[in-house]
């Protein structure tokens, strides 16, 4: 990189060169006020122990793009200059917020947690001796990117801010930044209706990279060793580099007979292809959207008692997984059927099999995926009758008869809680 596009200044300056935006794929500002006030804090503990020979606060990088006005968006660094704007503008220190008094910010979850945190700030302060930041003592480096793409490998690899970069975060501006600039805002709202008030999109994200991992040819390992691993293999499934773009496609089946055609609606396929932008977009909102019409369904019969057990997380995952594939398979039309709620429960008989006798771990669970091969008979089923003849005769004597023998723990409350007969083997489960 040219040293042009590299430099290292104190705050000030940085704010009186630049005129800085949030850009409409970055996530929102969302510093809790214990990370506010911590920054606040550290920055008077520096200040109250300070010598001629110390040296300069340094704040970290920031990652900059020059956009389509004379401004530059913060790729970057959001977070801290966020937080060091919303202290200079309570403490009514003037001489930053003149440097840069056009900041713009656009996302309503950042406006209202800037409110929340400067209302904690406001209380905090009341009765206290405040003290005024020495902003001229604040130190960053500033990293001037070429172009978009640039900025976005920067930000994926040099990321400092203070809440680490997860998959999603990854995967959301990679795929915003591809789309043309009128059309980022309206895509942005998309993703943060389901990432921060419900945080379904974390859900559907995790769901169907397994999914896509345990279906495709070959079977790949999913990553077990640490809860959230699982974030780090995500880039390489929803936004690799060689991604193609500009195609939004979904599938539809077409069944023919001598006498007739029939066509499902199209619609998108929890195992298909990706494309860079809005096709990646609009998958992962589609899926947000079938997973409520899903849940809602089978709220009471089914996920009201998930909901009361412990000891159940990792069949739970593969449960939502087979509905999800079902889903798939057969569309949206097909939960609404009066025969879903009963298929879901045949799905929820192979899930929960191995709960029966002992709590299960990640690997039990990819185990049995990969001896019973649940997800992929739910996608390649020309029929439905083919995944319910599946699900009634699924059956193991050996669980059963451990099962009917245990009747005490955190087995027998689940045996409980969904109806379980030993003696019905294809309807183990809703003999209530």
């Amino acid at each position: 990189m040219n040293n042009k596009n590299e430099n290292s200044v104190v705050l000030a300056d940085f704010f009186s060169t630049f005129q800085l935006k949030i850009s409409d794929y970055q996530r929102p500002y969302i510093w809790t006020f214990t990370q506010f006030l911590k920054l606040y804090e550290d920055l008077i503990n520096y200040q109250k122990n300070l010598e001629n020979s110390t040296p300069l606060y340094y704040l970290g990088n920031i990652i900059l793009v020059k956009n389509n006005t004379e401004g530059y968006d913060i790729i970057d660094g959001q977070q801290r200059i966020t937080s060091l704007l919303i202290l200079a503008n309570l403490l009514q220190q003037k001489e930053l917020l003149s440097c840069n008094n056009e900041f713009a910010i656009n996302s309503t979850i950042s406006k209202n947690n800037i409110k929340a945190n400067a209302e904690y700030f406001r209380h905090y302060l009341k009765d206290k001796n405040v003290e005024k930041i020495q902003f001229e003592k604040i130190n960053i480096t500033y990293i001037i990117a070429e172009n978009q793409d640039q900025a976005f490998k920067f930000y994926t690899t040099l990321n400092t801010s203070g809440k680490r970069l997860n998959g999603l975060d990854i995967v959301k501006p990679f795929h915003l930044q591809a789309l043309a600039k009128e059309k980022q805002e309206e895509k942005a709202r998309l993703f943060e209706k389901h990432q921060f008030s419900n945080n379904l999109l974390d859900k559907i994200i995790k769901l169907s990279l397994r999914i896509r991992y345990w279906t495709g040819l070959p079977f790949r390992d999913f990553p077990r060793n640490h809860e959230n691993s699982w974030n780090e293999f995500l880039p390489q499934e929803f936004a690799y580099s060689e991604m193609l773009s500009k195609h939004d496609y979904k599938y539809a089946t077409i069944v023919e007979d001598k006498d007739s055609t029939e066509s499902s609606v199209p619609a998108y396929q929890v195992n298909q292809p990706l494309y860079k932008g809005e096709n990646t977009i609009h998958y992962l909102v589609y899926w947000c959207e079938v997973w409520l019409i899903v849940e809602n369904k089978l709220k009471s019969e089914i996920f009201d008692k998930m909901d009361k057990l412990e000891g159940i997380e990792f069949n739970r995952e593969y449960y939502e997984m087979a509905l999800l594939c079902y889903a798939s398979k057969y569309g949206i039309s097909a939960i609404e059927e009066d025969n879903f709620i009963t298929i879901a429960k045949g799905l929820f008989k192979v899930c929960f099999y191995t709960r029966l006798t002992k709590p299960c771990s990640k690997i039990s669970i990819k185990n049995s995926e990969e001896e019973n091969q649940l997800l992929k008979r739910i996608l390649y089923a020309f029929d439905k009758n083919e995944i319910i003849e599946y699900y009634n005769s699924f059956f193991n004597e050996a669980t059963l008869n451990t099962a009917a023998e245990t009747k005490t723990g955190r087995v027998q409350k689940f045996k409980d809680s969904f109806g379980f007969k030993e003696d019905h083997y294809e309807q183990t489960f809703f003999n209530q």
